[in-house]
């Protein structure tokens, strides 16, 4: 291989995407300081102003409808000034998809969340829990404690890893960093609690929209390798919750079937009991120690779909 064919290589979509895993991992963003710690504090604070109890749900729905344009505009807009004049277009790209990877506050939230419950220490458990997601963690048996840990960890994979990747691939940084701002959105705005939901329709459906085709094909995989996995539970028909996104259950309904854990049931957000369906298979917290495991081969997934796409890259190089 020529340095000129491993430098085209290198600086090639999956290559950069595969240098912004390794950075995101290894060199994380320190989360204070990370772009999307101010997106939120910034979506937040306009929620409380415009988002008033009390008015006709059209309205609120108009408010979130603008919300979401204005957040998305204050984002995307001085992203793509940015990304079209600068000289090095090409690392300001790469910086964009190491912002639209932030995995590290799910990632460490849930390790110690998962340190603290082996150590019989729920209330530790659960604040660190509440810190990364707006349900209600403070009354969570073990078993509800592991399952939202197991939760969190695959529905980052969706909304940290392969989503933005997938747009990173097709779309380019702005497609990554605009379908990211989007999951965070949702997580600021969720439309299982009682205000926001109106406020948040526009985001979540925007969000099932944008997270329709990285779910699909996740999905699909999953239950491929299901399939040749002895005493799968069985697939039941995914009913529709009007106030927990589709696509997070279609994923999470998947992932239970790969690995034979129980996952789904009722959850509960600002004081309000939500149902959701389960998806049935061993207990969540015997399983709990493999977790990070599961993660791990899931990001290897991931990591070898890239290679796939490079080596294709290498074999039908123009």
């Amino acid at each position: 291989m020529t340095a000129e064919l491993f430098k085209e290589l290198l600086f090639s979509p999956f290559g950069l995407a595969l240098l912004a895993l390794l950075a995101e991992r290894w060199f994380p963003w320190p989360e204070q300081w990370h772009p999307f710690a101010v997106l939120r504090l910034m979506a937040a604070y306009m929620s409380g102003k415009v988002n008033k109890q009390g008015r006709p749900s059209g309205q609120q729905k108009i408010a979130g409808f603008l919300g979401l344009l204005t957040m998305l505009l204050l984002v995307l807009l001085p992203a793509a000034i940015v990304f079209a004049g600068a000289e090095v277009s090409l690392a300001i790209g790469w910086l964009i998809l190491l912002v639209s990877l932030r995995q590290q506050s799910t990632r460490q939230a849930t390790q110690l969340a998962e340190q603290h419950l082996a150590k019989s220490r729920k209330n530790a458990a659960r604040s660190w829990l509440s810190r990364v997601t707006w349900r209600d963690c403070d009354l969570l048996s073990e078993h509800g404690i592991a399952k939202t840990i197991i939760e969190l960890r695959a529905t980052s994979l969706l909304e940290s890893r392969f989503a933005p990747l997938l747009f990173w691939c097709v779309g380019g940084p702005l497609a990554a960093l605009g379908v990211r701002v989007v999951a965070e959105l949702k997580e600021v705005w969720p439309i299982a609690q009682a205000r926001y939901r109106n406020f948040g329709q526009a985001t979540a459906w925007l969000y099932a929209i944008t997270h329709f085709l990285p779910s699909f094909f996740l999905s699909v995989f999953a239950r491929a390798v299901g399939l040749f996995r002895r005493n799968t539970p069985k697939l039941e028909p995914l009913k529709r919750n009007p106030v927990f996104p589709t696509i997070v259950l279609s994923w999470l309904q998947s992932f239970s079937y790969c690995h034979k854990v129980t996952l789904g049931g009722p959850i509960q957000a600002a004081g309000i009991r939500i149902s959701r369906q389960r998806f049935g298979g061993r207990p969540a917290e015997l399983l709990l120690p493999y977790a990070a495991h599961w993660q791990r081969l899931w990001q290897g997934f991931i990591i070898a779909c890239l290679l796939i796409g490079l080596f294709t890259l290498f074999i039908y190089r123009p």
